[in-house]
């Protein structure tokens, strides 16, 4: 990764002990590692989700979804990656290596991550209120984490509206978390059986700077990863010039899950 036009607000990224994971590694891992924290703690999933000992994890499943969305919508030819920064803010990190012809070098487009889970009440307080009186870097991504409480109908497009009239300091926000997009008469109609494997799919909903949404299977999707098509992490080895890539084996992982 070359030195060169690095930004300032992410000269931490130079800590040579940072590790890029592959969203599908991400996204599975969390539910992974839920399981585990659950008969660990001999609780039930829902005492688990929202048990303090989980917050850094949400953050990082969150991160995931976002990558794992930002692929599907933004494809690159080495696919987008995530990182969990030791410092906080950010709660997060995604970004999609680059080449660059003019450097001779790779370079990292990215973007820092914002967290903040919506547990019922108000989506739109609970994003105001994470904003309030705070100050991010310009480009900063705000991922709004749907926790899996209820089978709740929520109208996005709606809050879209709300969010397009409210002044706030970022430019970029989303909604984040299974579920799927239906009407108010199609979700009637659905089985509890339907509504619960349709909750398996991944929602990514933009309300900034403009209202789109993206849905994908987790489980078609992450096909190539299970395979072994595709890496689990990725590491630059040093600051400099070169765009080539080779793999790594190890005995042991890099960690991510608490």
């Amino acid at each position: 990764m070359n030195s060169t036009r690095f930004p300032s607000y992410f000269s931490y990224l130079k800590d040579p002990s940072i590790v890029w994971f592959n969203p599908c590694w991400g996204y599975h891992g969390f539910w992974k590692r839920l399981s585990e924290f659950q008969e660990e703690k001999k609780i039930d999933f829902q005492k688990a989700w929202r048990h303090r000992d989980m917050k850094r994890n949400k953050e990082i499943y969150a991160t995931a979804l976002t990558a794992l969305c930002l692929q599907h919508d933004l494809p690159t030819e080495y696919g987008w990656w995530f990182t969990k920064p030791k410092q906080d803010p950010p709660d997060g990190l995604v970004a999609t290596p680059l080449k660059d012809a003019d450097l001779s070098g790779n370079i990292m487009h990215g973007r820092e991550v914002e967290i903040v889970e919506y547990l019922g009440g108000s989506l739109l307080d609970t994003i105001t209120r994470k904003l309030d009186k705070k100050a991010y870097e310009p480009n900063t991504i705000l991922v709004c984490l749907l926790s899996p409480q209820s089978l709740e109908l929520l109208d996005f497009k709606s809050l879209a509206d709300q969010i397009q009239h409210t002044k706030l300091p970022l430019s970029h926000i989303f909604v984040a978390g299974n579920g799927f997009l239906v009407s108010a008469t199609q979700f009637k109609a659905l089985t509890y059986e339907e509504k619960l494997k349709k909750m398996r799919s991944i929602l990514l909903v933009q309300l900034l700077p403009k209202y789109a949404t993206v849905s994908i299977s987790p489980d078609d999707y992450c096909k190539a990863f299970f395979e072994g098509k595709q890496s689990a992490w990725l590491k630059f080895e040093s600051i400099g010039k070169g765009t080539g890539f080779r793999e790594v084996k190890v005995e042991h992982p890099p960690k991510l899950f608490d």
